[in-house]
């Protein structure tokens, strides 16, 4: 048997149904016609692009200038543009004076060797301050790596 609804019930049913699918959509992670929610998922958006651009300058040391184009302004991609600059100049300098030292000892009985080895380390130290870098652009702070974040050459 048929309930008995009025005219205005269908409307009641009809707005929790919207109600409920709007729900269902903030648990999805939908965009809203809500301004604020739209700001926010913006804002969080560019948190993100702002945190891959910053790995991506660690990541390949060549492209350190990559957070100053995207975001001129902004305090968090300089100082990690700044470090990345910072990590490339010491790694090609590092790499070089040593390879320099092995090619030079090469005759020399161990020495060579040595400075091949010493080179090999200082490439291991390199990569492992890339990643320490890398984790903490991820977790959005500005971490100084030892030594090499006191180099302040982007000002």
């Amino acid at each position: 048997m048929e309930e008995n609804k009025l005219p205005h019930d269908d409307k009641q049913e009809t707005g929790r149904e919207e109600k409920e699918i709007i729900e269902q959509s903030d648990a999805s992670g939908a965009k809203f016609t809500d301004g604020k929610q739209e700001k926010n998922k913006t804002a969080e958006e560019e948190l993100q692009q702002k945190k891959l651009i910053c790995a991506i300058a660690y990541i390949f040391g060549i492209l350190f200038f990559l957070p100053l184009i995207m975001y001129p302004k902004d305090d968090f991609a300089r100082f990690h543009a700044n470090q990345s600059l910072a990590i490339l100049l010491i790694v090609v300098i590092g790499e070089v004076v040593f390879g320099i030292f092995g090619a030079i000892f090469k005759g020399v009985a161990f020495l060579g060797t040595l400075f091949g080895i010493i080179c090999a380390v200082f490439g291991l130290v390199m990569l492992i301050a890339c990643i320490a870098a890398i984790v903490g652009v991820a977790r959005g702070d500005k971490f100084a790596l030892p030594l090499i974040g006191k180099f302040k050459i982007l000002k």
